[in-house]
């Protein structure tokens, strides 16, 4: 009898003992660098790849016909106003924060000197953040590097690995023991195969295939950078974890009951999700985007080792970037971007056609064909041109809080199905400087008067806090 006691409270001791290291479910709101700090010449920082883009190239005029940039952004690389912006996120009762660090800040020429500043500068922050109850999930890379890299051809130089590989290792050295979560990447395909097809910036004569599959290596090469810094990581033992983020666009015909759509569907699937999804977790490239390969891009050839090296460094966790599925029609080319345009809402949001459920279905395709990997939904959120309107020092704005609340709703309604989800992030805390469309989209849950700098939480904003409230427990 006196054993048995024993052993019911070695396990009731156990039980308590793993109950405390699990972590809460992550309700938070995500930002990056170049689209929030601005301060962009503050502290030694060099000149990014954006700094550049939006300052000499002028970027912005192609797509939105005027020259904006993020060199003030909404100023949260400053203290006195992050500090407002950390109460913003305590009132909103979020325990994470998603943020990204800014390369050209930390080592400005890319590779050689380490700002002391800039690692000081987030020293702090992290720990004003941890101070506030809020975990940061840091992102080492989100699409900006130092511009002097660029010049040097970027991703498209075999250094590229290595130059990252070191600016990671300066990060995860000087913060490894401090953060919990770091994320090596965001959004490959975005940054290949989307921004670089929109922006042209080589002006590459190719034509649109061979131009689209010509990103293949550069894609390949931030995977094998990826499971570099991921071994590094495990090999100095620290107690958190690293993951990367891909976004996930699950797609679907334009018409369900069209051969041709449901074709065309399927292979836009695979180049959007397959190509990223199962290198990481199969360790090979689906078959039917190395088929596109070999034809438009025949030099593209991964060898066994790198394939190898891929599968075997896994990442701990998948942040997974949602907005909308693409919808697509058996006329559009699979290399094209010709499915950024198809949306057959009578409301367009700026993000794509509302449907909460493929949020649903690629969480339940991951835990089913992916072998039920740790999740967390590091992006989701909207914004609709007619909404972002101050009136009588309020802005309502129905339509995003409707479509935050029913992507919460099916991705508890996955996790209570097994999905291995712990977390759920929106995009963004504020409006911000959103890339080629500047500040003409605004999709935070906090409106900004870009002038001023005032803040002002959104009816979206109360919604997300009940809903946080409502769900602490998971």
């Amino acid at each position: 009898m006196k054993n048995k006691k024993l052993f019911l409270l070695l396990c009731l001791a156990v039980h308590f003992v793993n109950a405390q290291k699990k972590q809460p479910f992550l309700w938070g709101v995500a930002t990056a660098a170049y689209q929030v700090d601005g301060n962009y010449q503050v502290d030694g920082k060099g000149e990014s790849k954006w700094d550049f883009l939006t300052n000499k190239v002028g970027i912005t005029q192609f797509t939105i016909g005027e020259k904006q940039t993020g060199n003030v952004a909404i100023n949260m690389y400053d203290r006195t106003q992050y500090l407002k912006d950390i109460q913003l996120m305590k009132e909103l009762g979020v325990n994470a924060y998603r943020m990204s660090l800014d390369w050209s800040r930390i080592i400005p020429d890319g590779v050689g000197a380490v700002n002391e500043k800039a690692l000081a500068h987030y020293d702090l922050l992290f720990d004003d953040l941890l101070a506030a109850g809020i975990e940061p999930l840091v992102t080492i890379y989100h699409f900006d590097y130092p511009a002097v890299l660029l010049q040097k051809g970027g991703w498209g130089n075999p250094e590229m690995e290595n130059w990252y590989y070191n600016y990671a290792s300066v990060v995860i050295n000087r913060f490894g023991k401090k953060i919990k979560n770091f994320i090596t990447f965001n959004e490959p395909y975005i940054e290949f195969f989307l921004v670089e097809n929109m922006l042209n910036a080589q002006n590459n004569k190719l034509p649109e295939k061979e131009y689209y599959m010509s990103q293949m290596q550069k894609a390949h090469r931030q995977l094998i950078a990826n499971a570099r810094v991921i071994k590094l990581y495990h090999d100095l033992k620290l107690k958190g974890q690293i993951g990367i983020v891909l976004n996930v666009n699950p797609a679907a015909p334009w018409d369900e009951k069209k051969v041709a759509d449901q074709k065309a569907a399927d292979f836009q699937d695979v180049l959007i999700n397959g190509l990223f999804l199962d290198p990481l977790y199969k360790g090979k490239y689906p078959k039917m985007a190395l088929d596109s390969l070999a034809k438009y891009n025949p030099t593209f050839k991964p060898s066994t080792e790198d394939m190898a090296f891929i599968g075997a460094n896994k990442p701990d966790f998948l942040g997974i970037n949602f907005y909308a599925p693409a919808i697509v029609k058996g006329e559009d080319s699979a290399m094209s971007l010709k499915w950024l345009d198809n949306n057959p809402d009578e409301v367009k949001s700026n993000v794509g056609p509302v449907r909460p459920e493929y949020l649903y279905k690629m969480l339940m395709r991951l835990k089913n064909d992916y072998g039920n990997p740790q999740v967390i939904i590091t992006e989701n959120g909207t914004g609709f041109v007619s909404e972002d309107v101050k009136i009588n020092g309020k802005i309502n704005d129905p339509l995003r809080t409707d479509y935050i609340k029913r992507h919460v709703e099916w991705a508890l309604k996955a996790k209570k199905e097994g999905v291995n989800l712990f977390g759920y992030t929106v995009w963004s805390g504020w409006d911000n400087f959103e890339w080629v469309s500047g500040y003409t989209k605004r999709l935070g849950l906090i409106y900004v008067d870009f002038a001023t700098q005032e803040r002002t939480p959104k009816q979206s904003f109360y919604e997300y806090q009940k809903i946080i409230k409502e769900n602490r427990s998971f």
